[in-house]
């Protein structure tokens, strides 16, 4: 994997990619607050492909406008990426918001997009998303940590990671914060972060209906256990009704909860599910 930068819809976007001469290509949009580094252990995975994963606006290294967060902001600066970068049409696989940002792109720019893969993503999630999720994700936004050892000691205590933690996971983490006067931080800030989320719950934005013009070949990948809680923020019934609301879609169950997914077992058994499905 090599490290990347361009500028794209007037922002710098940082971005990490393997196999740059190969085809099919694949783009990997991470989750809300998450970064590219995110899907380390699918890139060292995927293989007899191109794979490119970027830090969304806002996060990671890339550039952090004070406004700007809307699902149109997030889709245009993928598709001047792509033109930056002259590729014609991709393979979309998106985790999470990266996942509602990738149906955003297949319908509104359907001549870009080949195939998208949704990761634990779907038309309707767990209706306590935002309780579910905020302990471990927004709050973290907020904190400050004395050292690295410390910050990367309390990721370690989340409660969807309790039991869970891979050696792997640190490399996401390490990309997710920077020291700085005060201590250790989140690179993504809340207030970055929150418009993000006020972009997937703008209500001129119907997923359902959009969902249902998606035409590309498409398959939803669904982490089966809790995430926190004993809740599943996807549940195997979410996921089916977002299936059968596409023209061509298929479902796959892999180990691993929201997050959890992405590492160890569950990028195993996605990876392999990928590549059945790209190839």
């Amino acid at each position: 994997m090599t490290h990347h930068f361009l500028i794209a819809n007037e922002i710098e976007l940082h971005y990490l990619e393997k196999n740059n001469k190969l085809k099919p290509i694949v783009i990997l949009l991470h989750g809300l607050s998450a970064n590219a580094n995110s899907f380390e252990s699918y890139m060292k995975l995927l293989d007899n492909c191109r794979v490119i994963s970027v830090d969304l606006r806002g996060r990671g290294l890339s550039e952090k406008p004070e406004v700007d967060y809307t699902m149109k902001d997030h889709a245009l600066d993928i598709i001047d990426m792509m033109d930056v970068l002259k590729i014609d049409k991709v393979i979309l696989a998106g985790h999470s918001f990266g996942g509602l940002l990738s149906v955003y792109l297949a319908v509104h720019f359907p001549e870009c997009i080949s195939k998208i893969i949704l990761i634990d993503v779907a038309a309707k999630m767990h209706p306590d998303v935002r309780e579910l999720v905020a302990p471990s994700v927004m709050s973290r936004l907020k904190k400050t940590w004395s050292t690295y050892d410390e910050y990367i000691t309390n990721m370690k205590k989340a409660p969807f990671l309790q039991g869970k933690w891979l050696p792997e996971m640190e490399s996401f983490y390490k990309a997710d914060c920077k020291e700085t006067e005060n201590g250790i931080e989140s690179r993504s800030s809340f207030e970055h972060i929150q418009q993000a989320v006020e972009a997937v719950l703008n209500p001129d934005i119907h997923w359902e209906e959009l969902i249902t013009q998606i035409k590309q070949p498409s398959i939803v990948i669904n982490g089966t256990e809790t995430f926190v809680n004993n809740q599943v923020l996807v549940s195997k019934q979410f996921a089916m009704e977002t299936v059968n609301m596409m023209k061509d879609c298929k479902y796959v169950g892999v180990e691993g909860n929201h997050i959890t997914m992405l590492f160890g077992k569950g990028a195993k058994q996605t990876v392999s599910a990928i590549t059945k499905f790209i190839n």
